[in-house]
């Protein structure tokens, strides 16, 4: 090995490295049954006379979280490999009601336990979960991989990272025996549009992406304990500190906050205990549920006036749940081990990944709405085609997955894909083929998607928020900072984006999705020839309009058509294609 990190250094930073792994995995279910606990009330509110839904921010700071998670456990399952070790994905069922350890921390010898819950009760657990250890002095790395809190974890793993950064300094990469850059590499999704690194094909990268994690966790708790007095403790911070760097004061460093203009970018400039803060105390510092008169978030008991008519049943529901999450967790680990996690598949009737995650934002709200704690519950074994059979009977609106008949349209070449209701091109497009003519299709038949820069091809972009290229592959670009945003041409414009990867969010759209409230600052910001002062007038002039009214206005342009026919709904066998039931059940992303 090197004169400075033996094997079995090597060994236990392995260790560590999986570890964190386990540790980003585990915050993503037990995060995201907090998220969607928001009763449809509470998101809905908006104070008399604002334009704002504070209820609503809440919960996407808190998802920003949850989804950021999920970026640490790509950053995490890369530097295993990178580090020649495959992360393993744990097997994970988390039960409701039950006490659930968190793996890697021990208090007193005893592991630490929490419960899945509402927000409101679980909150603290969060901020203990993203807290540090009281105690200045950091534990150093144990075989065990055990440690009071996750900074302990985090300096320790980083300790032994600084350690073999300084030892192999002088062995070029080509002799490492340890580390192959660019090993099985994952960048998912719209990651490498909204974060600057992603991948490890160096090692200068490998401190950028632990900084990534760290920094966007606990920023300043996790770097060297200031508190540390003694000549050793003392020569240990300097190691770190002449690799790893950090945000102070709660604060994020630029280089690691979301790109400008992406979806979470307004709560990236906070670690994720400071969101978590922020959160509990805006909780406690309102009477909520006297503002809005009702329930602010789900209670386990009885079902919720929220839960709709076309609700498959608490049993079918759980049954969903526990098939698509084993099979995410299936997917990530091949996916991770080998480099080639595929956000679709090639199939047009099974789930692919995408779509077996985005599942979870609309049964999670259901099982709540049932007056049951959701349940994650592992299962091995689980094929696409049971996964497709549960969502056929769990998601009867397709909000997560496609019916047979609009599979097969899909997958039929040259069938043109539209990005919701009433955008299909000619009869028999549009979801379930049912339309008679252009502009009455039932919903959308592009790519189920969520968020910017998710859509898989052109005209699939359902706008909220600002575009950023994701690599120039359209239009120009107009650089801001480390952000691209397209120029004013490509902005907002639902339906209608030029190719892949630049759609602006969501498809299909939401009934309450509207034009970003918050984007005057970004615009006013761009310079460029293309950004008049007529043309950033025209984007602010759309702020807070209903997305899916503009996107049928341009349709209307796009084709010709003076006045555009009503949207068919049409029971079809077992399928109610009601496209206004589809976009309603569907959360807006901006508000």
């Amino acid at each position: 090995m090197f004169a400075n990190f033996t094997d079995q250094d090597a060994d236990l930073l392995k260790a560590h490295l999986q570890a964190v792994v386990e540790v980003e995995f585990f915050t993503i279910p037990f995060y995201l049954t907090a998220v969607y606990s928001f009763t449809n009330r509470a998101l809905a509110y908006t104070p008399s006379g604002s334009q704002t839904s504070p209820l609503y921010v809440l919960q996407q700071e808190a998802l920003s979280v949850a989804v950021q998670e999920m970026y640490h456990l790509q950053l995490a399952s890369n530097l295993c490999n990178a580090f020649k070790v495959t992360p393993q994905i744990p097997q994970m069922t988390l039960q409701a009601g039950v006490n659930i350890e968190i793996p890697h921390l021990e208090n007193n010898g005893q592991p630490i336990t929490t419960q899945l819950g509402n927000l409101p009760t679980v909150i603290q657990a969060m901020i203990q979960i993203e807290s540090p250890d009281p105690n200045p002095n950091f534990p150093p790395p144990n075989p065990q991989v055990v440690y009071p809190s996750i900074s302990d974890l985090y300096h320790a793993t980083l300790t032994l990272l600084a350690q073999y950064l300084t030892a192999s300094a002088s062995t070029p990469v080509s002799q490492d025996p340890i580390f192959d850059p660019g090993n099985n590499q994952v960048a998912y999704g719209t990651f490498p549009s909204t974060y600057k690194y992603n991948t490890i094909t160096s090692r200068p990268l490998v401190a950028k992406v632990v900084n990534a994690v760290t920094d966007q966790g606990e920023g300043d708790l996790v770097a060297p304990n200031v508190l540390q007095s003694t000549e050793a403790q003392n020569a240990a911070r300097a190691l770190l500190g002449a690799f790893f760097t950090y945000g102070g004061d709660d604060s994020v460093l630029p280089e690691y906050q979301p790109k400008e203009g992406t979806r979470f970018a307004a709560f990236g400039a906070l670690t994720h205990l400071a969101r978590f803060k922020q959160i509990q105390a805006a909780l406690n510092g309102t009477n909520w549920e006297q503002l809005i008169g009702g329930p602010v978030f789900y209670p386990a008991g009885s079902p919720s006036p929220d839960l709709p008519g076309w609700a498959a049943n608490l049993q079918t529901l759980e049954s969903s749940m526990g098939t698509v999450w084993s099979y995410v967790i299936d997917q990530m680990q091949e996916g991770f081990a080998n480099g080639s996690l595929s956000a679709n598949t090639s199939s047009p009737t099974n789930t692919g990944f995408n779509n077996a995650m985005l599942s979870f934002k609309y049964m999670i709200p259901l099982v709540w709405q049932w007056g049951s704690v959701p349940s994650f519950i592992y299962t091995s074994g689980v094929t696409p085609a049971q996964v497709q059979t549960a969502l056929d009977l769990a998601d009867p609106l397709c909000l997560s997955h496609w019916d047979e008949p609009t599979a097969l349209l899909r997958a039929t070449p040259g069938f043109p894909l539209n990005s919701c209701q009433g955008l299909n091109e000619c009869a028999g497009k549009g979801w379930g083929g049912i339309a008679t003519e252009k502009g009455n299709g039932a919903c959308a038949t592009a790519d189920l998607h969520t968020c910017g820069g998710n859509n898989d091809c052109k005209f699939q972009g359902g706008c909220g928020y600002l575009s950023t290229s994701s690599g120039g592959g359209c239009g120009a670009s107009v650089g801001v900072g480390d952000s691209t945003l397209l120029p004013p041409s490509e902005q907002w414009i639902p339906g209608l984006n030029d190719c892949k990867n630049l759609g602006g969010c969501e498809t299909p759209i939401s009934t309450g999705q509207v034009f970003d409230r918050s984007a005057t600052p970004t615009i006013a910001a761009q310079t460029g020839p293309e950004w008049t002062a007529e043309a950033k007038s025209a984007l602010e002039a759309l702020e807070g309009t209903n997305v899916w009214d503009r996107a049928r206005t341009l349709f209307a342009q796009k084709e010709g058509l003076g006045t555009l026919p009503t949207p068919i709904s049409q029971q079809v066998g077992a399928v109610n294609y009601d496209g206004t039931a589809r976009r309603s059940a569907v959360q807006p992303t901006s508000t």
